[in-house]
Parts: C-alpha cells; structure tokens; sequence
C-alpha cells in the first residue's frame, strides 16, 4: 500500500547529493516496516522508486505489485506455519479485547503516507526515523484519527482551538470577562518638566 502522495511525487525531494549518495550505497535490509509502506514486491525485492517497463508489456510487471505484510512475513526463514482454520496473523479478530484496537485500514494508511513523507521531505533519506513508528505510536494515532472523526463536520477542527460564536447572553459575558484587558493601577502623577531658556550671555531665567 502506497500512498497517493507518493504515487503522485507531492513530497519534496531533497537535493543533498552526499545523502542520496550514502543511501544507495547502503543496502537496507527488508522489514516488516518497509512491507506495511508497501515497498516490497511478490519477489520479496524493493520496488523502484522509478520503474523502467517496456511499452509492449499490457499487464501490470509483478515487480512493481506491493505484496501484504503477512505474505512478507511468512516468506522470511523460520516463519511459523499459517492455517486457514486457525490462522495465527489474524488471531486478534478472533479476540473479544481486541476489538477496540483501530482498523487495520486506517493504520496502514498512516504509515504509508508519514514512511512516504519522510523519505521525501527529509536529507538522509527518513533513515534516522526509520522505526520510530513503532505499533505503539502507531496505535494511538489511529486512535486519535478515529476519535476526531467521530466530530463529523467538526472533525477538521478537532486539534485546534476555534474561535467562540453564538453564545447565550449570560455566557457571553461569563467569557468577554476572560478577555477583558488587565490595566495596571494608576500610579503617581508625573512631575511636569519646567524648560529653561539660556541667554546669549549665559543667564539663566
């Protein structure tokens, strides 16, 4: 799963040729991170940022098909064997407490959009942020995604703090007190200064 910014080049792209330089030198090591950002094909390869395809081909190259997670996963070495009936990936839909974790939708679309935003936005590549959205973090902002879409119309403004309209007429003047401006008290008169004129010859009235 790719998201649309990407597919559609909106992020910066950084023109740091030493970082560019140092991460194509640097072979990186597939993880569950990179599967979930949809950057791994069916060949367990990661899929070019730029792919070349021949004109004559009329079907989608495999190489440029993102594979799921869990087909990711149970490719590596040492995977744990799935069952249909009692398949272990998806055993927390199987849990009742489970239930009030975000969709799972939701949650791969936030990681691909901020794996895509950082690998873009940033000089080094995102790799200084490489698994800083661990399942925690991940978790509660699709929390918080869905907790502001339950605003509905008011959704947009759920992090933010709006200017009051409409009040009742006793609560419009509970709150102009909160706004009223502080003066400090009035001090002392100020002395007035008394000009002094010079004569030519020095005398002083």
């Amino acid at each position: 799963m790719t998201s649309k910014a990407y597919a559609q080049s909106a992020f910066f792209t950084s023109t740091t040729p030493e970082a560019s330089d140092a991460a194509s030198a640097k072979r990186k090591r597939i993880s569950v991170y990179d599967a979930v950002a949809g950057r791994i094909s069916a060949h367990g390869s990661f899929i070019p940022k730029h792919p070349v395809v021949a004109s004559t081909v009329d079907t989608v190259p495999s190489f440029t098909t993102a594979s799921a997670p869990e087909e990711v996963l149970f490719r590596r070495k040492n995977a744990p064997t799935r069952f249909a009936e009692h398949d272990i990936y998806f055993a927390n839909d199987r849990d009742v407490q489970a239930n009030d974790l975000p969709e799972s939708d939701l949650l791969k679309a936030l990681h691909a959009y901020t794996s895509d935003f950082y690998s873009r936005a940033s000089p080094d590549g995102g790799s200084i942020d490489w698994r800083s959205l661990d399942e925690t973090a991940l978790i509660a902002l699709g929390i918080l995604m869905e907790e502001a879409s339950h605003l509905a119309k008011t959704s947009d403004l759920a992090l933010t703090e709006g200017e009051t309209v409409g009040l009742p007429a006793q609560s419009a003047k509970s709150d102009s007190r909160l706004h009223e401006t502080i003066t400090a008290p009035p001090g002392p008169p100020e002395r007035s200064k008394k000009k002094r004129r010079i004569d030519i010859d020095g005398v002083i009235d």
